[in-house]
């Protein structure tokens, strides 16, 4: 018998899925990806920037809709605590990587002092990376229980 895609253990099993997804990306992007752009030179680091921030970006936009997408259907079927905290704390981590972290990105393309700009990121990232581990930490905690 076919599994319904929006069945609740389906829905449950995806949003574990793409919260791990997305808290593994904020700490390799927190803890690898934006500390190496202190070590390019300006020339070279434009060139990297770039490439980067369109091929990141493959990554980075299915797990950020797959996640929204996902949190939406269970606040459809299953309005719970931990379901509309975690969808304030990924709707903030939104907020933050649409009106900080996207207008950082785009001043470093044309900045030419790219490692204050790049420190900043840094700073900024810190609050998506506590939102998303904190968001990931609600489901394990709901997932233990179960």
């Amino acid at each position: 018998m076919a599994t319904n895609f929006l069945e609740l253990p389906t829905l449950h099993a995806l949003r574990l899925v793409f919260d791990t997804a997305a808290l593994v990306l904020i700490w390799l992007v927190q803890l690898v990806i934006y500390p190496s752009f202190q070590h390019f030179h300006r020339e070279g680091f434009r060139i990297w920037h770039r490439a980067y921030t369109r091929r990141v970006t493959y990554v980075v936009m299915p797990i950020m809709l797959g996640q929204l997408a996902v949190y939406g259907c269970l606040l459809l079927t299953a309005r719970s605590t931990d379901l509309l905290l975690n969808t304030i704390l990924i709707l903030l981590a939104w907020a933050i990587t649409f009106f900080r972290a996207v207008p950082l990105h785009a001043a470093l393309d044309i900045e030419e002092n790219h490692l204050s700009l790049s420190a900043q990121l840094i700073t900024v990232n810190w609050w998506r990376t506590i939102l998303w581990t904190g968001c990931w930490g609600v489901t394990m905690m709901v997932n233990i229980q179960q």
